[in-house]
């Protein structure tokens, strides 16, 4: 047996990603379908005369990553660690003290301090909010708010921190019967939540109610974390070609499934007037052990 010195360090190496070939094996449906959804023609809808610069982050925890100037800056969730409100107001300080003349915050599955539960009920009662500093912070708890920019712009937007419900619970927590989403108003500019719709920059841990939600009513960018390891964007089109996307990763394969997949896909590619409708945007400073260091993610809209 080998000791262990004190003054010893070691380091966990990351684990292989599988290799193109382990993925094809493992779910070979499932990785054409993915291929062939790469494919897919993206058409932008042009930028409105008075367009302004969103920064996205979110899943900060302890870190203080470098901000860059933007119009709004959005903080999806994971504001602390631990949960404490020292280290919330230590991270809202932190906030603060960015240029960006608009900041909107929600909350997420760590923030315990700005959700506790009553005992034998379903009601929550927030402590946190009034034992914080929020300066000129807009915090969005299952609520909306418009915002008027520098450029007389005025966005609709609606921010919320509800995640499904994961074992063991954490705050702002739901079943994943409830369908919490109908709150949310018609015609939203921008949609914050901590949670990522199913099948979307989620590892199939997002909320399906969510996912019919954006359906229903597309915001135009919708911002969100959770998912530490779906860091980046996606657009989508609401079209027969996403939503067979949707059916194969949601069962993880199958032959039909492929094949409507590419029959999505011919059908984007004979309808390019089909414009992208949403941008999402999975917006994880933090990427787990390995992965701590990312760029927040601008956005011009």
């Amino acid at each position: 047996m080998t000791a262990l010195r004190n003054n010893s360090s070691y380091i966990i190496p990351p684990p292989a990603p599988p290799s193109t070939w382990q993925q094809f094996r493992d779910r070979p449906c499932l990785f054409l379908a993915r291929m062939l959804y790469s494919w897919r023609p993206i058409n932008l809808p042009l930028l409105p005369e008075n367009p302004v610069s969103i920064v996205c982050i979110s899943n900060t925890y302890r870190q203080r990553p470098k901000i860059p100037i933007g119009d709004i800056l959005i903080h999806a969730g994971d504001l602390t660690s631990n949960g404490s409100l020292t280290e919330l107001q230590i991270t809202l300080n932190w906030l603060q003290a960015q240029p960006h003349p608009i900041k909107i915050v929600v909350a997420g599955r760590s923030d315990r301090c700005l959700d506790i539960m009553k005992r034998g009920t379903r009601r929550w009662r927030i402590e946190g909010l009034e034992s914080v500093y929020w300066g000129d912070i807009i915090y969005l708890q299952h609520q909306h708010a418009v915002v008027t920019c520098w450029n007389e712009r005025r966005l609709r937007i609606y921010g919320s921190p509800y995640s499904p419900m994961t074992i063991p619970s954490s705050a702002f927590q739901y079943p994943d019967s409830d369908d919490i989403w109908d709150r949310i108003p018609d015609n939203v500019d921008i949609l914050i939540t901590h949670t990522p719709p199913y099948t979307h920059c989620d590892s199939l841990r997002g909320c399906p109610h969510l996912l019919n939600q954006i359906w229903r009513d597309p915001p135009h960018l919708h911002v969100f974390g959770c998912g530490l390891e779906n860091y980046g964007i996606e657009f989508l089109h609401y079209d027969a070609l996403q939503e067979a996307m949707e059916r194969i990763e949601a069962v993880g394969g199958g032959f039909f499934n492929l094949l409507m997949v590419f029959k999505g896909l011919v059908q984007a590619f004979f309808r390019p007037d089909i414009k992208a409708k949403s941008l999402l945007v999975n917006a994880c400073m933090n990427g787990g052990l390995w992965n701590t260091e990312r760029e927040p993610i601008t956005v011009i809209m």
